[in-house]
């Protein structure tokens, strides 16, 4: 009771002492020297600038529609592509950098590679459209580790002939890549395009001395990427059809006793054969993937059918002819089993 006494009265005191204080209103007084923003005003001007559509002054936005893709070679590295191109240059009209726009991954070539300007117009903001017509072929590094189980990524990069161009570029800020709704690739399915912004970099400062001491440029592109997928089971047949026709050959083998060596020969060849036509159609890169490993257990395929045959008939026979009789029955199963199984793993996921 002596301490709480006191701590009451305290606190009585100082609360009558801060009730006038307590009255006022907490802004800070019109006189004060903090500056006072309108921010109703502010709001008001940044809704009427159309954000999605106009660009920064000195800007240029570019959009880009594919109408055909054709010719993906596979061993040249390399695919051909029409499309339009536009573009919306919201700077003054004689700088306008449009025309010095290229495929910094196409194939250059006179007769391979057109950028031809179509029209060019003014819109009713001031700033210049343009639309040009592009066919070019485009070099493009085919994942094929996973063939025919693959899903290939078809990059189009847009940018300035000259790297050292430092004008921003832009996407369209609304439908700023598609693809014709009639274009239609025989093997292929064709899935979701995107657009984004990226950068191409040099190591070297090429001869300009513009970064002394960093000899590294870094050039704005505009990236049009397509996703395409394979139908792998329209592929898998014929590029394949001399490892079936191997295994195949391997289990009449095992049926037919009387022309053993010839049905193995013949596997052999066949599966060989197999090899060297997806050698001459894909790039070497392929054959570390499904279609080496598949190469693989083909031969150990082979190789079983031809080890186990001449083990139960010259040697386990010899001992027990009801033991060879069994392993015998149980040989077709079991290399059926093993290629199949073999297969199965090797199979790429997703």
């Amino acid at each position: 009771m002596r301490w709480l006494i006191p701590l009451v009265a305290t606190v009585l005191v100082m609360s009558l002492s801060l009730q006038p204080f307590l009255k006022k209103t907490p802004s800070l007084p019109a006189t004060t020297s903090s500056p006072v923003f309108d921010w109703d005003r502010l709001s008001e001007t940044l809704i009427d600038v159309p954000e999605d559509q106009a660009a920064s002054p000195g800007v240029l936005q570019v959009g880009s529609y594919i109408t055909n893709l054709s010719d993906l070679d596979l061993l040249e590295n390399r695919f051909s592509t029409q499309f339009f191109l536009w573009s919306i240059w919201s700077g003054p009209a004689d700088q306008n950098p449009s025309d010095s726009l290229t495929v910094l991954n196409g194939i250059y070539d006179g007769d391979i590679q057109r950028f031809e300007k179509v029209r060019q117009d003014s819109l009713a903001d001031g700033r210049i459209w343009s639309l040009y017509r592009v066919r070019t072929q485009v070099v493009q590094r085919w994942q094929l580790s996973r063939y025919p189980f693959d899903m290939q990524h078809l990059q189009i990069e847009v940018g300035f002939l000259d790297p050292l161009n430092q004008i921003a570029l832009q996407m369209v800020p609304s439908n700023s890549f598609s693809l014709s709704p009639g274009l239609f690739l025989p093997g292929w399915l064709l899935h979701d395009s995107e657009a984004f912004p990226s950068k191409m970099a040099f190591m070297s400062d090429l001869g300009s001395g513009a970064t002394p001491g960093l000899p590294l440029i870094r050039q704005k592109t505009l990236v049009f990427q397509i996703h395409l997928e394979r139908v792998s089971l329209l592929w898998f047949t014929p590029d394949f059809l001399g490892y079936i026709l191997a295994v195949g050959l391997c289990c009449m083998a095992l049926l037919i006793s009387r022309s053993r060596d010839d049905l193995i020969l013949a596997a052999v060849v066949s599966a060989g054969g197999n090899y060297v036509f997806i050698a001459g159609k894909l790039p070497v890169t392929a054959m570390s993937g499904f279609i080496g490993n598949l190469q693989i257990i083909i031969f150990l395929g082979i190789l079983y059918v031809v080890g186990a045959d001449e083990l139960i008939d010259n040697h386990l026979a010899q001992y027990s002819k009801r033991v060879s009789g069994i392993l015998r029955r149980c040989l077709l199963p079991s290399y059926l089993a093993f290629t199949l199984f073999g297969v199965y793993l090797i199979i790429p996921s997703g």
